[in-house]
């Protein structure tokens, strides 16, 4: 016969798992970790445990927000709650499901693409895997803890964790980070939805990509993010003699604002039934490119901006960033996504990569044809 706290934990990690997970993050996994393969085998470049470690911090940080601002600032989440659970296990249930996610969608891929770019050792799997398992419940808890001293207590652990990764060692940080998760994970440091009253308080933009990257956290933290692996790829690249400017591509893969109507069904109801819908599509097509430009720029020409093929880099930029915003766009207007249970299945779906995949091809050949 099982303990009762065993039985609400198992309880509660089912009902967590059942509402936000899918077999749609299994998919994105598997793409995912080819796709990272494919670019280590193929690129010939060799990346050191320092440069992995940063990426592991980026995509924990994206990741485990994202879950926060999905599934405990989401409207399902009350209604877990209500269920006969305590709140420290429903906490812990959340640390777990989402150290899971990042198990699949972070772990698996840079372990897959460090393996294949370079010759990789049982410390650096390990390394990888503290680091990732270790960040995911202090970032959960720096976005959802019930006091601002809970969530500054987890911005403090993971402030020390990360600098000793840069400053000391990236595996004296996988151990500090995977003690500060194990804690937060044994005590049950509640999660709540105490983000929900300022849902919607931010500035308010007359401008469909504007207005989610000034209202959205989660956007707002995918976009760095994305920027950020950008100009990394492209500085490594940079490095190792490649001339192919790939960063501009990480940009585009900005899923909640390519898949905008997929995650608001109501405004895209109100866009559908009101007369001009093709006007609105084609200026958030406008405003799509033009942060893609932007941030695309960033992620190219900051690392170390080469003039012998500017003009190459140039076209490539603009190319990415079009062709991304308009497959992103008409996948919105023709098969937007109206069927799911929790936004995270809308994030995490497979047709997320077509906008980064449609902008790779023509922006290749754009690249290409110009040399």
């Amino acid at each position: 016969m099982l303990s009762q706290p065993s039985s609400t934990s198992a309880l509660a990690a089912r009902a967590v798992a059942g509402e936000f997970l899918s077999k749609r993050t299994i998919w994105s996994s598997l793409i995912l970790t080819a796709v990272a393969a494919w670019v280590g085998m193929h690129l010939g470049v060799v990346v050191n445990l320092r440069v992995a470690s940063a990426g592991v911090f980026l995509a924990t940080a994206a990741a485990m927000s994202s879950i926060a601002w999905t599934w405990v600032h989401s409207e399902r989440w009350p209604g877990l709650t209500r269920f006969p659970i305590a709140t420290k296990d429903l906490a812990r249930a959340a640390y777990l499901v989402g150290s899971l996610v990042v198990l699949l969608e972070v772990v698996l891929p840079v372990i897959a693409f460090i393996s294949t770019a370079q010759s990789i050792t049982w410390t650096d799997a390990i390394t990888v895997i503290l680091l990732a398992l270790g960040m995911a419940p202090p970032v959960l808890l720096f976005w959802s803890g019930p006091t601002r001293h809970h969530r500054l207590g987890a911005l403090i652990a993971l402030a020390a964790g990360i600098v000793l990764g840069i400053v000391l060692n990236p595996l004296i940080a996988a151990v500090v980070l995977a003690v500060e998760g194990t804690v937060c994970f044994l005590l049950g440091f509640e999660v709540v939805d105490d983000a929900a009253r300022r849902r919607g308080a931010g500035l308010h933009v007359s401008s469909l990509v504007l207005g989610e990257l000034a209202s959205s956290r989660m956007t707002q933290i995918n976009t760095a993010a994305l920027v950020a692996f950008g100009w990394m790829f492209n500085a490594m690249l940079h490095n190792h003699g490649a001339a192919l400017p790939l960063g501009a591509i990480m940009v585009v893969q900005n899923t909640p604002l390519n898949a905008y109507f997929s995650r608001h069904p109501s405004t895209w109801l109100v866009v559908k039934t009101c007369p001009r819908t093709w006007r609105t599509l084609c200026v958030y097509a406008l405003q799509l490119t033009a942060l893609y430009l932007a941030c695309g720029a960033v992620a190219v020409f900051a690392p170390e901006p080469t003039l012998a093929h500017f003009g190459n880099d140039v076209v490539f930029v603009v190319t990415a960033a079009s062709s991304a915003a308009l497959a992103a766009v008409l996948m919105e207007w023709r098969w937007p996504l109206l069927d799911w249970k929790s936004e995270r299945e809308v994030i995490r779906h497979p047709r997320k990569y077509v906008p980064a995949l449609v902008a790779c091809i023509l922006s290749t050949a754009c690249w290409a044809l110009t040399r």
